[in-house]
């Protein structure tokens, strides 16, 4: 079957609820030797109560789909120079890019790109951006999450070496506290701080053997609200002149890489800790909804439990909008398959 008679798809939205076990995909940062996960505050709209729940942002999961889609192409020359390394400046950091002098040869040189065309990009100089073609929100928590800090040491292999570090200060941060050690005269903006059987040492008095150290690390466990928006329409297209500058091939095999990127980041979430906390991710169901022709894709939140069915009675209104279940990981593989075998829309 020719491009030219084969199904088009105008835009893809997919929400769902993913279960994820035992992760710490996104979190606050770390103070001292505790390490914080992040917390958000939503009106649950089953309740209309304002509560704190756990959030994955959308910056972590765009993250996460870029990374999937550079290790899913095989041809690397199919990026930019920075996207070749992942740099997070993207067109920006290309000299043919930054060489051009009117907006549209800006966007022309980056769409050569895939990452630069399907996650966007902004230039400094001329100033031109290009919005993502795939968005993300928060994946958040559908109350209750599970949270837990637990507590873990580095262990020396040397067996004299049984000093521990039970807490840390950063450099400018040691609040009330001082060395212990009488003598010290070290600059408390310019030293961390240590505490070791109950007292403080800086970095100078720190006693040699204390290369053992606690640290706190969260786990996170619970059902999380997913949405994610994919605009086929929009692959090679030139935002300022608003005529496509990337071929029909090249449309599709992007179109494609897209939506093996987000099998894969179902079938294996990567994020934050996943070396020592990969997540045991045990479903994933939702829906899939398609649009085939220059109709907005409705995104309503996984979090009410009745978001399928409202999503259902818009479908009913709503000519060429396709509402496609899936019940588990292995149905969401299968349907996002069949849609490989589609078209990107383009504008006429």
């Amino acid at each position: 079957m020719t491009e030219e008679k084969k199904e088009k798809i105008y835009e893809i939205a997919i929400l769902g609820r993913v279960v994820w076990n035992l992760h710490s995909l996104n979190n606050e940062g770390t103070v001292g030797n505790v390490t914080e996960p992040r917390s958000i505050r939503i009106i649950d709209p089953n309740t209309g109560e304002a509560v704190t729940t756990d959030g994955i942002s959308g910056e972590m999961l765009k993250h996460i789909h870029v990374e999937k889609m550079w290790e899913l192409e095989n041809d690397k020359n199919m990026f930019c120079d920075a996207c070749k390394q992942l740099k997070p400046e993207k067109a920006d950091g290309v000299k043919e890019v930054r060489k051009a002098k009117t907006p549209e040869e800006v966007i022309k040189n980056a769409l050569k790109c895939e990452l630069c065309d399907i996650h966007g990009f902004l230039v400094q100089q001329p100033t031109v951006s290009r919005s993502s073609v795939v968005e993300f929100g928060w994946a958040l928590g559908i109350p209750q999450v599970l949270r837990d800090i637990h507590t873990h040491a580095r262990h020396s292999p040397h067996e004299e070496a049984i000093i521990i570090i039970e807490e840390e200060k950063e450099a400018g941060a040691w609040e009330n506290e001082e060395c212990s050690n009488r003598e010290c005269e070290t600059d408390p903006t310019t030293s961390k701080l240590f505490k070791v059987k109950g007292k403080w040492y800086c970095e100078e008095h720190l006693p040699e053997k204390s290369i053992q150290m606690v640290y706190h690390r969260p786990t996170r466990s619970g059902e999380y609200a997913i949405v994610t928006l994919f605009q086929p329409w929009r692959i090679g297209l030139n935002n300022v002149t608003m005529e496509y500058d990337v071929e029909d091939d090249k449309r599709k095999k992007r179109y494609e890489l897209v939506l093996k990127a987000y099998q894969s980041m179902f079938v294996r979430t990567e994020g934050a800790m996943t070396s020592t906390r990969l997540p045991h991710t045990t479903n994933f169901s939702g829906i899939i909804i398609v649009t085939k022709n220059n109709i907005t894709a409705p995104v309503i939140s996984p979090l009410k439990e009745n978001y399928i069915d409202e999503i259902e009675k818009i479908s009913k209104t709503i000519n060429n909008l396709e509402i496609i279940r899936f019940n588990s990981i292995s149905e969401f593989v299968e349907e996002i398959n069949k849609l490989l075998e589609k078209v990107p829309y383009k504008l006429k």
